[in-house]
């Protein structure tokens, strides 16, 4: 019984591990360089992103400076920057 418990909670442990980078927000400051409302893409410093669903409702343009959250590959906050 303690055995199959240790196994368990070793298990859980590891899978938690792995999941945390999913989890991980940054922060990217940059240009943005490319925009397109219909697939819901934003490349911010030639780095390709997936528009969240209040990001996309952020009026942008290409050229703007903006600060976003990003979380995985998801763009989840959007903000201009003046």
């Amino acid at each position: 019984m303690m055995k199959n418990l240790l196994v368990f909670f070793l298990a859980l442990a590891v899978a938690v591990a792995f999941s945390l980078p999913c989890f991980a927000q940054d922060q990217v400051e940059g240009k943005v360089e490319a925009l397109n409302n219909a697939t819901m893409k934003i490349t911010i410093n030639g780095i390709e992103y997936l528009l969240g669903k209040k990001a996309a409702q952020v009026k942008v343009k290409v050229g703007d400076m903006v600060l976003a959250t990003v979380e995985g590959n998801i763009v989840t906050k959007l903000s201009l920057l003046m």
